[in-house]
């Protein structure tokens, strides 16, 4: 069995996810964090996974750097948006860590985010063209990054 990739662009809701194996493109979607736990307790071969991961908590105060025009009461609702995002990271990397499963994180990014170039990138690269949101292209470019990792 050949290493699998799960790439994830975490989320307060529902984050991005991205499966690869063998360098194909074979699951982008979003999902819960209860439907994260439930993906890797039905996986086999732990061992043989590995999550990619943005490190939204390796950042800081960035709602101060977003705008620095905005009101104290949008800074502050930004602000609880990426401690929710953090919160399901850590998590996210708690199931990972519980099921043995390797974790790589990634520096946060907007590659792949937007709407015309992101898909324009996964028909190059992974030969999609089906339906993607920002967080779901957000994950596969994370492990279109894992993969030029692993070469």
């Amino acid at each position: 069995m050949s290493k699998i990739i799960i790439a994830c662009d975490p989320d307060s809701e529902k984050s991005g996810w991205a499966v690869v194996k063998n360098g194909e493109l074979i699951t982008l979607t979003c999902k819960s964090l209860v439907e994260i736990f439930e993906y890797f307790n039905g996986c086999k071969n732990h061992d043989k996974i590995e999550l990619h991961i943005e490190n939204v908590n390796g950042i800081s105060a960035a709602f101060n750097a977003r705008d620095r025009k905005s009101s104290l009461a949008v800074k502050l609702k930004v602000a609880q948006h990426i401690g929710m995002c953090k919160q399901v990271q850590i998590e996210i990397e708690r199931i990972a860590n519980h099921f043995g499963i390797k974790v790589v994180h990634h520096p946060v990014s907007k590659m792949w985010k937007d709407s015309k170039t992101g898909k324009a990138a996964l028909k190059e690269v992974f030969g999609y063209d089906g339906q993607s949101n920002e967080d779901s292209r957000s994950a596969a470019y994370f492990s279109y990054r894992a993969l030029q990792m692993n070469k």
